[in-house]
Parts: structure tokens; C-alpha cells; sequence
């Protein structure tokens, strides 16, 4: 039985202007009975039947049901103030809860009424503890003394502190300020004169004793024209920090990057009609050109000889690939002295798949071949060479029993001289390597000089690269190859910066996401796999909605970043097979791979993975204090029902977003064959 019937409540409060709630204690939650008016206005009409914390969120009704409770354990009437901050006005409320008691059950009488809003100190304080009590920024109030007065929960969860301890003590001699005494001090000195400060950096410990960075805001209470206490907010950016600190260090290597290739190898960068547009110093230096006469001109300038009308025909048709070609060429300097260059030329394209530019590394190899040479003729010669240059050499019979090894060979393996000389030269190599070199071998009667990159293992484990060239020498005797001659020279640097360089070229610089060239590389592969493993694959072409306003609002940098972030965000959305591509601009596409034949099971699959593409985006990021959660629009198209081929199931994909765009945004569909 109830203490009211609704006539009565409705006869009692219909008419007052003030909020009146009758509830019954349902638990730890109270389940709304009768409402009068302006409560319902205040609520809705559906609210009669449900609890509050299902009719308001955390940070509105911890504060009511903790006073709810504070009077059902007092067992008599509770009075406390809050605020309301409603479209630009704050508005202060006393609230009167009365318990009521009957039998075994426990109701709640609640009268709700706006007060003076007064604007001392105390109003002020307890205004600004009310709005930042449930925020996650951590928020202390300090008196003029600096002396530590109150804080918000977030800021005690932080710091591990006993409010009750802490309170009236020094805000310096608190252990979480350790690190920023000094500025604390400076700037709540300013503060006390009656000026705000703003974003200001500040260390502090936390509960782990961790050090996090914050950016501190001060805002004094000012009472009669007088600072009466200071508010301090604070918001964490430990985690910004320490990306700058990473971008840093990524800025250093990259410099390291850029400076130990300038040391390594003479730097050509050519646009894509042949003609120079930068060198570094070494090129200038090794073909006596100065920059004035290479920039605008073509590599044929430093051509020799050797430089054929087919190896030319060669370098283009591999380079317009969108190969890299490798090689040996013959340059000549300004004043015609020849030289041999170990060459490599990579194409760059742009995210159309376009060739823009293309770098040529060159190495100079005068000095190895020409020791190859006099190795040849003069046995003694070729000891004496051996034993002075850089490079490994080892002589070897056509089995591959290895006759000797010049001295860097045993320095840089970590061998004895004689340690060496009567073993197998695969030995020295790694599993993979020894394939290659045993193949080579088989076949070395009909080689008269050949090259082969090899990955040396030390005595001690270390594993490095190596290019090889190798001679047969004949036995004029019995006019038939008997030994072989191998020069090698380390280029496990040179093979990082090709990996590097190969990365960059099937990669978007931005996202780091692979772009149209590794798709069309590898979608020939997911295609056959599909195939074998009767699966189906479906193909996302997904557009961001309303990415220009980004870069209108914010600037190019944050859009920058905004792109990195969303194709971040696809790329944790997708499972482990799954492919995301940066097409260009806002647009991305996403292979799905081992999808099921069956309409019903492929289109749940699907649905899973663009449900979680949403919700990710929904949860969204944060960007200089900007926090961004955007939508997508995306177009679907599947093998093998659209398409047997990629530029085909791209097309359609493509219509399928054109399709969600003009209708909707925010939404995707599959193609529909018309």
C-alpha cells in the first residue's frame, strides 16, 4: 500500500511550481511513482515506472540518490543545493527529501525548488565543484596561502590522496607536486594578483609514482574584488608527450637515414623524362661535374661506353614497370677518366600508381674489378691485392672446398686464417643462402663470370648480406674451369635502405597504409586463394563524410593527422587476412578474404565487420584538444558475383558508395546488378 493515491499527490502538488517526485526505493535505485507537471516537463512523461539511473545519466544522479539514501539512513528529512547549467545560465536548487516508511517498503517524497542564486565565494566554489566533480579532468582548489582545500574525485583517483588528510595542508609539501614546485609556486603568485592563466606545463607523480605531464589552467574565486581561492584544472598529455618524443627520435633517425646513404653511394633523383633533378655531394665529387651542369641535364652526360643501346632499352622497360633494375654500368668523369658503378634505379609513384620520379643509387666498383682482373693473370698479385682492400675474396675449386681466404674474410667471420682454408664455402652461409650457392654450383661449368647476393653467418651468429661476384678461372692445362673466384662485399646497409625505399614505394607516406600499387600487386594472389578455397571476396570502398570541412575548419596539419587516424581506425576493425588501402584522398578501400559462398552467412560477416567499422569511428579520437568521431560511407561489391577482376569489383564498389552519398551518408550498400 502507498502513502499517496494519485488523486491525492495530484490535489497536493498539480499545481505547484516547484519539481515534486514521489519514488519507492528499488534497490540501491529509486523507481518513479506520481510526478507533478513540471517534474514530468522536467523528465517525460515515460518516466513513471522507471528507475533513475535510467532516466538520467551518472554525473546527473549520483549526488540525488546519494542524498536519497543519506536520508533513509538518517530516517528524517534531508535538505542539500545543486546546480544546473541550461543553455548558457546557471541555476542553483534546494532539494527537501522527506523518507517515508511503511510496513516493509520505503518511499521517497522529493520537492525540488530554484533558489537565489548568490554569487560569493561559496556559490562559486561549490558551482565549480558541481560541474568538474564528474569530469575526467582532475580539479584542486588552493587558498591564498597555498593550502590545499578540496579536490574533485578524478583528481584524487589520480593522485592516491585521503581528502581528509590532505586537506589544509600545504599544497607543496603534498608528494604528487615534487616535480613542479617552482612553477606551482610562480604561477599561483600571479594567479593571487586576480589574472587567469591557461596552458601551462606542469609534472606531477601519480599513485604509481609514474610521472605524467599536464596542462594546468588557474582561475582565481574572487570575493568583494579580492582572490579569495585559486581553482587548478588539470589535462593529462603524458601521452603527447611521449609521441612527440617518439617523432622526435623518428626525425633523428630519419636524418641518420638520409646521412648514411650520402656516405655510402653517389645520389641521382631523375624526373620521369630522364632529366636530373638533384644530386647529392658525392655524385658531384666522383664525376667532377658541378651541380650547375648535372641539374636539367640527363644521366647520359656521365654514360660510357659501355652504356648500350640495349641495356639502355633494358633500364626503361623495367624502370616503366615500376621495377627496380640493377646492374653494372660505366661512367666517365668531366675529364673522361672511366669508372664502374654498381647501379640500382627505383621508381616512385604517386597514389595513382603513376611513376613521378625515380632515384638512382650508384656504388663505385672501379676498384673490384679491376682486382678482379689482375686476379686472373698474377697469383702473386693477387695475394698482395687481397690482403689490403675491403673486400672478401676466397678461392675455391668447383666442388666449393675453399683454397684460400684473403684476411678481412677471417677478420670479419671471426675465423683463424687455417680455420678456413679445406671446408665447404656453404659453411659460412645461412640455410637459405646455402640453397642458392649449391645451385650455383651445379651449373658453374657454363658461367664464366655471374653474381649472387649471399647472407653470411659469422662464428658467433651474426648474419650480414653480401654481393658476390664470382669468376671460373680455367686450367689451360686441361682446358677446363677449374677454380673459382669470389669477391663479396658487405651490403647489409645498402639492403636495408632497398627495403626501406621498397616499403615507401608500395605505401601511402601519409597512413602507412598500402596503397593502389600493392593492391594491384597483390589482389592477383587473394584471387587465387579464393579460388582454391571455393571463398568469396568482397570488396569495401569506403569514403569519409564530410572530411573537407576538417581541413576548412581545423587546417591541413590536423586533416593530415585526421586521415592517419582514420585509416588507423579501419585498420584495427579488420581481421588478420583482411587488407586496408589508402586509395587517395578521403577514400579507402578494404578487402575482405575467406568469406562464405552462402548469401546469408557472407552478408553476416560483413555486417559484423561494418558494425564494428562504425563503432570505432563512433568512439573516435582526439586531435589538439579536438576530439573527432566521424561517419563513413561505404560501397560493396563481392566476388565472384560483381566481378572477376579487381578493376572490375572496384567499379562497382565504387557505384555502390556513389549510390550510399546521394542518398544518405553514413550508411553502406551492396552493388546491385541493374
Amino acid at each position: 500500500m502507498q502513502n499517496f493515491s494519485k488523486a491525492q499527490f495530484d490535489l497536493l502538488f498539480n499545481n505547484s511550481k516547484d519539481f515534486v517526485y514521489y519514488m519507492k526505493k528499488n534497490g540501491e535505485d529509486f523507481r518513479y511513482i506520481f510526478l507533478n507537471p513540471p517534474a514530468m516537463q522536467l523528465l517525460s512523461e515515460n518516466a513513471i515506472g522507471h528507475s533513475i539511473t535510467e532516466m538520467m545519466k551518472n554525473g546527473e544522479y549520483q549526488t540525488i540518490i546519494d542524498n536519497y539514501h543519506q536520508a533513509i539512513e538518517k530516517r528524517e528529512q534531508v535538505n542539500y543545493q545543486d546546480y544546473s547549467y541550461i543553455v548558457g545560465e546557471v541555476k542553483k536548487y534546494e532539494t527537501t527529501v522527506i523518507p517515508i516508511f511503511e510496513q516493509h517498503e520505503i518511499y521517497v517524497l522529493a520537492i525540488t525548488k530554484e533558489i537565489a542564486f548568490n554569487r560569493d565565494v561559496e556559490d562559486k566554489y561549490l558551482f565549480m565543484r558541481s560541474v568538474f566533480s564528474n569530469t575526467f579532468l582532475s580539479t584542486v582548489l588552493v587558498s591564498t596561502d597555498g593550502r590545499f582545500l578540496e579536490a574533485n574525485p578524478q583528481f584524487i583517483e589520480d593522485f592516491n590522496l585521503n581528502l581528509e588528510d590532505a586537506r589544509l595542508k600545504s599544497l607543496f609539501e603534498l608528494p604528487f607536486t615534487s616535480k613542479s614546485v617552482d612553477e606551482l609556486k610562480e604561477y599561483l603568485d600571479r594567479v593571487y594578483t586576480g589574472v587567469s592563466i591557461q596552458s601551462k606545463l606542469l609534472n606531477f607523480v601519480d599513485k604509481d609514482g609514474r610521472q605524467r605531464s599536464y596542462t594546468a589552467a588557474f582561475s582565481p574565486l574572487m570575493q568583494e574584488n579580492n582572490v579569495a581561492a585559486v581553482f587548478i584544472i588539470l589535462q593529462e598529455i603524458t601521452q603527447f608527450i611521449q609521441q612527440e618524443q617518439e617523432l622526435r627520435t623518428t626525425s633523428i633517425g630519419l636524418s641518420n637515414f638520409k646521412k648514411a646513404i650520402n656516405s655510402a653511394a653517389e645520389i641521382a633523383i631523375i624526373d620521369r623524362n630522364g632529366k636530373i633533378l638533384d644530386v647529392n655531394r658525392r655524385f658531384v665529387e666522383q664525376t667532377g661535374f658541378c651541380r650547375e651542369e648535372l641539374i636539367g641535364n640527363s644521366l647520359e652526360v656521365i654514360n660510357g661506353k659501355n652504356s648500350t643501346k640495349e641495356i639502355v632499352e633494358n633500364i626503361i622497360t623495367t624502370l616503366q614497370k615500376g621495377e627496380i633494375w640493377r646492374g653494372e654500368l660505366c661512367n666517365h668523369t668531366k675529364k673522361g677518366k672511366i669508372y664502374w658503378t654498381d647501379t640500382t634505379m627505383i621508381p616512385f609513384v604517386d597514389d595513382e600508381g603513376n611513376i613521378q620520379q625515380y632515384i638512382s643509387i650508384f656504388y663505385d666498383i672501379s676498384d673490384k674489378k679491376g682486382m678482379v682482373n689482375e686476379l686472373r693473370n698474377i697469383e702473386q698479385m693477387f695475394k698482395l691485392i687481397t690482403e689490403n682492400t675491403n673486400d672478401l675474396i676466397v678461392l675455391m675449386n668447383k666442388e666449393g672446398v675453399i683454397l684460400y681466404s684473403s684476411s678481412v674474410y677471417t677478420r670479419v667471420l671471426g675465423y683463424e686464417p687455417n680455420e678456413l682454408v679445406g671446408q665447404l664455402y656453404t659453411n659460412l652461409l645461412t640455410s637459405d643462402s646455402k640453397g642458392v650457392w649449391t645451385e650455383k654450383l651445379l651449373h658453374i661449368e657454363n658461367q664464366n663470370h655471374a653474381k649472387v647476393e649471399l647472407t653470411h653467418q659469422s662464428k658467433t651468429g651474426d648474419i650480414f648480406w653480401t654481393e658476390c661476384s664470382y669468376t671460373v678461372v680455367n686450367d689451360y692445362v686441361r682446358d677446363q674451369g677449374s677454380y673459382i673466384i669470389l669477391v663479396a662485399r658487405e651490403i647489409t646497409e645498402r639492403k636495408e635502405i632497398e627495403n626501406q625505399l621498397l616499403f615507401l614505394a608500395f605505401h601511402d607516406t601519409l597512413t602507412h597504409l598500402p596503397n593502389r600499387r600493392y593492391l594491384a600487386k597483390e589482389f592477383p594472389r587473394l584471387l587465387e586463394e579464393a579460388q582454391k578455397n571455393q571463398e568469396s571476396l568482397a570488396v569495401l570502398y569506403v569514403d569519409g563524410d564530410n572530411f573537407k570541412t576538417v581541413n576548412d575548419q581545423f587546417g591541413h596539419d590536423v586533416g593530415d593527422v585526421f586521415i592517419y587516424e582514420f585509416g588507423q581506425a579501419l585498420g584495427k576493425t579488420v581481421r588478420g587476412n583482411d587488407i586496408v588501402i589508402r586509395m587517395g584522398g578521403d577514400e579507402f578501400a578494404i578487402i575482405l578474404t575467406g568469406l562464405d559462398y552462402s548469401e546469408e552467412k557472407r552478408h553476416e560477416q560483413i555486417n559484423k565487420i561494418i558494425n564494428r567499422i562504425n563503432k570505432t569511428l563512433k568512439k573516435g579520437w582526439f586531435i589538439s584538444n579536438h576530439h573527432f568521431s566521424p561517419t563513413a560511407s561505404i560501397g560493396i561489391a563481392l566476388y565472384p558475383d560483381h566481378g572477376q577482376t579487381l578493376e572490375k569489383l572496384l567499379e562497382c564498389s565504387d557505384k555502390a558508395l556513389y549510390r550510399v552519398k546521394a542518398s544518405s551518408k553514413n550508411n553502406f550498400t551492396i552493388f546491385e546488378n541493374v
